[in-house]
């Protein structure tokens, strides 16, 4: 019999850097591990799976994503079958599940305690708050943000470099006033996770708040995306969220693409690998905080934008870029 893998979850709301916290980590693990990472995404569109193969941070990564809902309601059904490719390796050295931004992190964790004892070890589930959020009037009275605390085992303020000292004084009182207590609250910044954090054990007694938020008895069918034609993307629109998938043809004016992602005011938050002449680009907005930088990603452009506006037109605007033969 194979030894469990331990297995982490990291959760948190949209767009607190989980993505960069697993990024972190790849880049320090040890070369002769094997690990592998499972990316939950709400929308359609697959991004956070391309920015951690884009980044080709190490030797030894496997990489899968579900995209289209949460383990915990839409997409349920299709976690057996994204572990079960992962533990085709049975050397595998560890597992980090990254969370979708809505995803309730209790029925995941039941999900694997109940089915997959003998196979997953589940360490200490990190929880990743942003000091935006924290601060945000009404955050602390959302039950999916609640909840994906209460679950958490460690309580990570990321992007401290962006809080004053009153906020972060504010988030450790809080923090530390938490039942059950917390192994850790920390401040952090750039996703920077200490290593040694993963050998901590979870507390299997956490019990959600609210554990009938965000979820679903019968969970809807997922919606088969088609294959984008150059100049015609293929579009999912979702509540909140709209994703988009170009053809691997299709290439961007970087100045004409950076300029309509930048001043859009509707957008709340957008994930997005571009190709454009003779490079392609990563592209993290949250906020009105654009960050790009180059990814070794090269199968298709791919964008997943939340917010509220007319899509039509943002799509339109987004042909707009291209580089017309």
């Amino acid at each position: 019999m194979a030894k469990p893998i331990p297995t982490h979850l990291i959760t948190g709301f949209l767009g607190v850097g989980k993505t960069t916290a697993v990024l972190d980590l790849l880049k320090r693990k040890s070369a002769s591990e094997k690990w592998a990472v499972l990316v939950n995404e709400y929308g359609q569109v697959s991004i956070d799976e391309a920015f951690i193969e884009g980044e080709a941070v190490a030797e030894g990564v496997a990489v899968r994503s579900v995209a289209g809902g949460c383990f915990c309601c839409t997409t349920s059904p299709q976690l057996p079958v994204a572990l079960h490719f992962l533990l085709q390796d049975t050397k595998l050295d560890r597992l980090l599940i990254e969370t979708s931004g809505m995803g309730h992190p209790a029925q995941l964790l039941d999900n694997i305690r109940a089915n997959y004892a003998d196979r997953l070890e589940l360490k200490a589930t990190l929880g990743i708050v942003s000091p935006i959020d924290f601060a945000c009037p009404g955050m602390l009275d959302n039950p999916v943000f609640r909840d994906q605390i209460q679950m958490s085992d460690l309580l990570v303020l990321n992007k401290a470099d962006r809080a004053t000292p009153e906020v972060i004084a504010e988030f450790q009182t809080w923090a530390d006033g938490l039942f059950p207590p917390k192994l850790l609250v920390v401040a952090t910044t750039q996703g920077q996770l200490d290593p040694a954090w993963l050998e901590l054990d979870g507390d299997s007694e956490r019990v959600p708040l609210f554990p009938e938020t965000h979820s679903s008895n019968s969970p809807e069918e997922l919606q088969t995306l088609g294959r984008p034609l150059p100049g015609r993307p293929v579009r999912y629109d979702s509540s909140g969220a709209c994703g988009w998938i170009f053809s691997p043809h299709d290439i961007f004016d970087e100045d004409q693409l950076l300029a309509f992602l930048g001043a859009n005011e509707e957008i709340g938050r957008l994930k997005g690998v571009f190709r454009v002449e003779n490079a392609w680009l990563a592209i993290n907005r949250s906020g009105t905080a654009l960050s790009v930088k180059p990814t070794a990603y090269r199968r298709d452009s791919r964008v997943e934008v939340f917010g509220e506006q007319n899509w039509g037109d943002f799509e339109l605007g987004l042909l707009e870029c291209e580089i017309k033969n």
